[in-house]
């Protein structure tokens, strides 16, 4: 028997009492219809289950996309702030290098030359894929190593200065006026002058012009009460005409202690100080000593 089309079939749905004395309820539905509503049933399930697992999907790939951007935002700020930190410590490192030559010219050395130089351009930011290369701990480390003995230098020469400076003439014995200076003069007497004449009131105090032991306490034929301290690596001092003394020989004395008092015993005109600075027993120009300081003496000797 041939199959009716579909268009031509029904489908009865009954509805029979369980007393069997109710009216039977018959329902008669084409089957295209029934064919129809749940083809679109299933439709609708299959549209609905895959927006809900699409939506499901799409929810957690914007958690994580949300997730990354907070953290590249982050990053992003831990870069900035790197990049800052940085740029101040390279500036810092700077800063010192031009200190500490700036504090050798006034000492009169020679300028420290940095052996290496920090990477990057300071005035571009840098991105996170070169931050590490163009900026390095180990070149900071090298850079910070540097100054390091740079500084341990420094503070060795000016060590030694101290220690030099505290044994160098660098003062006035007295203060007046210089009466007579140092070399060939006419008069009151005519020959080599091996010192200076400081014209002062008499019994004004004389002062040692550096550290050092006294040598010589007495008379000296021309330089009547005289008094000598050597001051070591050649050096000493005279201190003549004097009108009486307030050291003794062999006495450590210190730069500014009071040595003798003015006078105008041995060959003099008038009360003055005779002041003389030798070397190797040799008489040097006192006038260069006078107003010696610690830094011209350090460019002195870094010559």
């Amino acid at each position: 028997m041939d199959k009716k089309p579909i268009k031509d079939r029904y489908y009865t749905f009954m509805v029979v009492p369980h007393d069997a004395t109710g009216r039977v309820l018959s329902i008669k539905i084409p089957a295209l219809w029934l064919n129809l509503v749940v083809g679109l049933t299933l439709f609708f399930v299959l549209l609905v289950g895959s927006s809900v697992i699409y939506s499901t999907v799409v929810s957690r790939r914007l958690i994580h996309y949300a997730d990354a951007l907070a953290k590249n935002r982050e990053q992003l700020q831990v870069i900035k702030s790197f990049s800052v930190e940085n740029s101040k410590v390279k500036s810092a490192i700077k800063d010192l290098e031009k200190s500490d030559n700036e504090l050798r010219g006034i000492l009169g050395l020679k300028g420290w030359k940095t052996k290496m130089e920090l990477s990057s351009d300071t005035s571009k930011p840098e991105s996170k894929s070169d931050l590490g290369q163009s900026f390095n701990w180990k070149q900071v480390n090298e850079k910070l190593k540097q100054r390091k003995s740079s500084l341990e230098e420094l503070k060795g020469w000016v060590r030694l200065v101290q220690q030099r400076f505290a044994s160098t003439p660098s003062r006035w014995p007295t203060y007046g006026r210089i009466g007579s200076v140092f070399g060939y003069r006419t008069s009151p007497w005519r020959g080599f002058h091996a010192g200076i004449d400081i014209s002062t009131s008499y019994g004004t105090p004389a002062r040692v012009t550096a550290d050092g032991i006294v040598t010589s306490v007495g008379w000296m034929r021309g330089y009547g009460k005289t008094v000598i301290v050597n001051h070591g690596n050649g050096v000493s001092t005279l201190y003549a005409h004097n009108s009486g003394y307030a050291v003794s020989a062999g006495q450590r004395v210190f730069k500014g202690q009071v040595v003798s008092y003015v006078g105008m015993t041995g060959y003099t005109t008038g009360p003055h100080l005779h002041y003389e600075v030798r070397k190797w027993e040799r008489p040097i120009n006192p006038i260069a000593y006078l107003n010696l300081n610690i830094l011209s003496a350090s460019k002195l000797w870094s010559n």
